[in-house]
């Protein structure tokens, strides 16, 4: 009985998986309002990826200072300003 419960579960859960609506790469490429060209979007995901190895940079010895947390944000900033740039431009 419990085999029949978690094959149906599983089942279920596949199934909606496959019949969910195909996700977008990145929530950047939208169409109408808010387009994005192929060379927006690179530049946006190279804007996230620096973020990401500051935020990993600043992670690395396990404490995070003042001056981390500054770089951080800043990119963090500069990062949603490019964001709203291309999207809006």
């Amino acid at each position: 009985m419990q085999r029949l419960v978690l094959s149906a579960s599983a089942l279920a859960l596949l199934s909606g998986i496959a019949l969910a609506a195909p996700a977008q790469a990145g929530s950047y490429n939208r169409h109408g309002n808010g387009n994005v060209t192929y060379g927006e979007r690179a530049a946006i995901a190279r804007s996230a990826a620096h973020l990401n190895a500051v935020r990993r940079h600043a992670r690395a010895d396990g404490q995070v200072s003042a001056w981390e947390r500054a770089r951080i944000r800043m990119a963090a900033t500069r990062h949603n300003a490019l964001v709203w740039r291309l999207r809006h431009n």
